[in-house]
């Protein structure tokens, strides 16, 4: 039997945090590491259903999946930061190079790591984003 529902007006308010990991269907760690941390979180197949979410129903955090020598990761990460320019972004690059950390410094994450990341240290990176924003943690 799972938790007893609370009411809307006791409760916080939902955070919406939207992983994009650009992998294999069903194949999601990130989203699976955040919820087993107690983290509701939706995923994003690709880059361009991330940024059709964002301009849909703003997400309250955004994790992104930096894939090692794509242009268009990149490319939808900098569209993203003009489409929404203050919205808390962390990436989880799956290579720590320097090409790759240069690359991210424009791009103004809250957050920067190189997978594998544990859940409790994703976590942490959203309530900091979320502190940073003004709103409860998660």
């Amino acid at each position: 039997m799972g938790p007893a529902p609370r009411s809307s007006k006791t409760s916080a308010p939902t955070r919406r945090v939207v992983v994009c990991e650009n992998h294999r269907p069903g194949v999601d760690p990130i989203t699976d590491a955040l919820r087993c941390e107690g983290v509701e979180a939706s995923s994003c197949a690709d880059g361009a259903t991330l940024l059709e979410e964002v301009m849909r129903t703003p997400p309250d955090v955004v994790i992104f999946l930096l894939r090692p020598g794509n242009a268009s990761d990149i490319g939808v990460l900098e569209l993203l930061r003009r489409a929404a320019p203050v919205l808390p972004l962390v990436i989880v690059a799956s290579s720590g190079s320097l090409d790759t950390q240069k690359l991210v410094q424009d791009l103004r994450p809250i957050y920067y790591a190189v997978w594998p990341v544990e859940g409790q240290e994703l976590c942490a990176a959203i309530q900091a984003a979320l502190a940073r924003r003004g709103h409860p943690a998660v």
